[in-house]
């Protein structure tokens, strides 16, 4: 699959252990942050969408929300994310990562909205009554070594356990993403209500806004052979 993902606002939170260690594949751990879980409601732009180099009619630019945390390979100690539940308007795209992805997929009605002007982009997404918005600068900062942002951000790998028990790896190569100079964010907390009531109490730490670009999605199974940590754009 490739695609372009833009426009990520990421919302970060920190989670009890207990809670998502249900969710991990065999042969992965919880990977922390200084000591903490984490767990990132991601909403971003899904466009120019292909699978197998086809291109997909009516299904070239919509919003996406996911809920995913933060794991690493007991092989080889590389580091990615594992996702709770993944939210497409397209039914399609549900169903084409439920089949060939073994991704928890879901149709929603995402709504996406922007506006922009001469300085300013403003990006909502949104469900019913749940928003998750921010207005943006066009400047991009890096990411800082050993920040929150690096740490959630700078990930290469998706986890997932396939239907017979095993660990796949998705490899997303991308650039690296920078961080949007960001006036102003907001995310409504009933957007937690789309998880189990188990995570109804997490502690929100910090929402920032991502350019994105485009990406390439592999599927395979959990290597040793991996190398470890090695951005997935140099890896052939």
């Amino acid at each position: 699959m490739t695609g372009n993902w833009q426009d990520l606002i990421i919302s970060t939170y920190e989670v009890d252990q207990s809670i998502l260690k249900k969710y991990l594949p065999k042969n992965t751990a919880l990977d922390l942050f200084n000591g903490k879980a984490l767990m990132s409601i991601v909403a971003f732009t899904f466009s120019n969408v292909k699978f197998f180099g086809i291109k997909i009619p009516f299904h070239q630019k919509f919003g996406q929300i996911n809920f995913r945390f933060y794991v690493k390979s007991k092989i080889n100690g590389a580091k990615g994310v594992v996702f709770i539940k993944e939210f497409a308007p397209k039914p399609l795209i549900a169903l084409t990562a439920n089949i060939f992805y073994n991704e928890p997929y879901f149709t929603k009605k995402i709504r996406l909205r922007t506006n922009t002007n001469c300085n300013t982009k403003i990006i909502k997404y949104s469900y019913k009554q749940m928003d998750i918005a921010a207005e943006i600068k066009s400047s991009t900062l890096s990411l800082t070594k050993n920040s929150l942002e690096e740490f959630v951000v700078d990930r290469y790998i998706a986890f997932v356990k396939n239907r017979t028990g095993k660990t796949l790896q998705y490899r997303i190569r991308h650039i690296p993403w920078k961080l949007y100079d960001t006036i102003h964010t907001a995310v409504n907390n009933d957007i937690i209500s789309l998880l189990p009531k188990t995570f109804q109490n997490i502690k929100h730490l910090k929402t920032y806004v991502v350019d994105g670009s485009s990406v390439s999605v592999e599927k395979g199974i959990l290597q040793h052979s991996l190398v470890k940590n090695m951005p997935l754009e140099n890896i052939v």
